[in-house]
């Protein structure tokens, strides 16, 4: 069959598709690479670098030959980064190994050589007949290893225009081409740029080194996002995150997080000394724009991200803010041991167990212990005492307090710490004034701290009733941080809070198709579900949320207590619901997302247990306490003298009620 259609085109011409290996095909008009047909995903630099050592089968390509064929001279691509990482995507779709390979050669220090046999093949021209040649043996060309000849080669630049039609697209692609070759640096975008640092790639030997990789990248975002704000937006940790070891192309990466750039890496360390390998990728073209390798002792690479910071702002043309350069002076720890025990602490407290936040929270304060003048560790230390004050407030909230306090006596400059500071002075001291001045402070040095816009929009304007102002900055949080569970279930809770139950119900819904497991989220619909009089789904909802929970003392009670809350809702309906709610509540330790012991009894009209409930929640400092004046729960407290004292108390202005 191979034959047939190569007898059309004529014994000069050079074929459209090209087969090699057992099941493997390469479709230079389709721009494709296929398996028994099927096609398989591959970015246009990995593509086209495939393209040319097939073109070249058998022949040595130097790595000058492929930056000149496929960058062009103008890009700057100073190491070999880039190639390795196409060289490693093309081996991964292709099941080559680089020890043994069977397609692609690696010629240590000179460049690769594509080792497997090819049979090229010519397609049928639009309009012929294939006509069955009575010698086809003498059409078929298979190559074998060694130079192929020029009339034989698998050429891009062919001579197979044999059509009009086919013409248009030559000189399309010719066009295309020339810009490639001679494109200038990226200009100026009308829009914010934004872009997404990928994790970087643990090249280490030993597994355990992941800490490493993984916070040089949040430490590399958090770095990036000061750069130029208002320029340059950058992806926050827990979505770039999601692409961790993922086969998703740059091109799906992009358009799923809505960036113009990413940057994506590898880390190597041997000893004290990492290597850090960087490349900027423009993602409409997938055009690697940039490339470098960085040799650093680890106590540099504090002052190394503030170096990638820059080059990245030159490649997009952004412009360094004056403020950007100085905080790094700051930042910086000549104590290697300091920083890598930060990078720790980081590490585990991304994990949110309350195992890993007490890792985290030990790690934070040996790196202090090695280096007390380390401002990172501090706000490393009050972030890991908020995680902590969740359900317990009175003993973590004023560590945290502490923590953030001397990060900025430190370092005034870091946003990580106001933030901290602000979120701990409203939900733990009710001091208003003094969170809104420390949020205000974090957002105006990193306005791309996802976490800043989230605090400021979950623990000071929501219980605030400013809910115009938290919707605004919630979305902006998600704008940078898409894909974080909490940060799209508490925008979710921000609409309940605004009364505006249908985009809280369609918030819900999206946050549950995102992390199905997320008990939080489930806990939340729930509160929706009963405020809007649907008591079936509140308790499918509240279920699943148990379940979720991981608690032995939820889950075992779980089905059971399902089962209850069913047969009360059927026997007294709304009031059947609160009050079996209420008995159950009473056998479990409260936790965070749970119907609250006086919502409950608000529900029930029982004034006086829900007055004394929320006064002990006022002395506890409870988690989410601060949200009374917002929650349609008690609705109908708001005319009672002592509930209208204790809104006093806690500076929250008088609520009007809204339907």
């Amino acid at each position: 069959m191979d034959s047939l259609y190569s007898s059309v085109r004529g014994g000069d011409m050079p074929a459209d598709l090209v087969r090699f290996g057992d099941d493997l095909e390469l479709d230079r008009v389709g721009f494709e690479l296929r398996r028994s047909g099927q096609a398989l995903k591959l970015e246009r630099i990995p593509m086209e670098i495939l393209f040319l050592l097939v073109e070249r089968q058998g022949q040595l390509v130097g790595r000058d030959d492929i930056v000149a064929d496929v960058w062009g001279k103008d890009v700057f691509l100073d190491t070999d980064n880039s190639i390795n990482s196409a060289i490693r995507k093309i081996r991964q779709v292709l099941k080559d190994d680089s020890e043994s390979p069977l397609y692609i050669q690696t010629v240590t220090g000179k460049g690769y050589r594509f080792i497997a046999a090819v049979t090229e093949v010519a397609l049928p021209i639009s309009g012929q007949r294939v006509v069955a040649d009575p010698e086809p043996e003498k059409l078929a060309v298979e190559s074998v290893p060694g130079p192929p000849s020029p009339s034989a080669r698998f050429s891009r630049g062919s001579k197979w225009i044999v059509s009009m039609g086919a013409l248009v697209v030559l000189l399309t692609l010719c066009t295309y081409m020339l810009r490639m070759r001679t494109r200038t640096p990226v200009s100026a975008a009308p829009h914010r740029v934004m872009l997404a640092v990928l994790p970087f790639i643990n090249l280490s030997s030993d597994p355990e080194q992941e800490y490493f990789s993984d916070g040089l990248t949040e430490e590399t975002i958090t770095d990036l996002g000061e750069v130029n704000p208002e320029q340059l937006g950058v992806i926050a940790r827990t979505s770039s995150t999601a692409y961790k070891g993922t086969n998703k192309t740059i091109a799906q990466i992009g358009h799923e997080l809505g960036v113009d750039y990413v940057l994506e890496g590898s880390v190597r360390r041997e000893g004290g000394v990492a290597r850090i390998s960087a490349q900027l990728i423009r993602v409409k073209d997938q055009v690697h724009l940039w490339a470098h390798n960085y040799d650093r002792e680890t106590g540099g690479l504090l002052a190394l991200q503030n170096e990638l910071g820059r080059a990245i702002a030159q490649q997009v043309q952004v412009k360094l803010t004056t403020l950007y350069g100085i905080r790094s002076v700051n930042k910086y720890t000549p104590n290697p041991e300091a920083y890598e025990l930060y990078l720790k602490g980081r590490y585990y407290l991304r994990q949110r167990t309350f195992g890993a936040i007490d890792q985290s929270t030990e790690y934070f304060q040996r790196s202090i212990e090695k280096d007390p003048g380390f401002a990172l560790a501090y706000a490393g230390l009050a972030d890991s005492y908020l995680a902590r004050a969740t359900g317990f407030p009175q003993e973590f909230d004023p560590k945290a307090k502490a923590a953030a306090t001397r990060a900025l006596e430190l370092d005034d400059d870091l946003a990580e710490a106001h933030a901290a500071l602000g979120a701990e002075k409203a939900d733990f001291e009710y001091d208003w004034q003094g969170a809104e001045r420390e949020f205000k402070r974090a957002l105006e040095l990193n306005p791309n701290n996802a976490d800043a816009h989230y605090r400021y929009a979950w623990t000071y304007l929501t219980p605030l009733g400013k809910s115009d102002q938290a919707i605004f900055e919630m979305k902006k949080a998600l704008e940078l941080d898409p894909f974080s569970r909490m940060d799209n279930t508490v925008f979710g809770c921000t609409y309940f809070y605004a009364r505006d139950y249908n985009h809280a119900l369609e918030q819900f819904k999206k946050a549950i198709e995102l992390d199905p497991d997320f008990f939080v989220t489930h806990y939340h619909i729930a509160w929706l579900y009963s405020q809007l009089g649907q008591y079936q789904n509140a308790i499918t909802e509240l279920t699943k949320g148990r379940l979720l929970a991981g608690d032995d003392r939820f889950v075992k009670t779980a089905s059971s207590e399902e089962v209850a809350l069913r047969k009360a809702f059927a026997a007294e309906g709304a009031t059947g619901f609160w009050k079996q709610l209420l008995t159950s509540d009473e056998k479990v330790v409260r936790n965070i997302g749970e119907f609250d012991t006086p919502q409950v009894y608000a529900r029930l009209g029982d004034r006086e247990r829900a007055l004394k409930w929320l006064e002990r929640n006022y002395e506890e400092r409870q988690t989410l306490g601060t949200l009374i004046n917002v929650d349609p729960a008690y609705d109908s407290l708001r005319s009672d003298p002592r509930f209208r004292d204790l809104v006093q108390r806690m500076g929250l202005a008088p609520n009007v009620k809204r339907h």
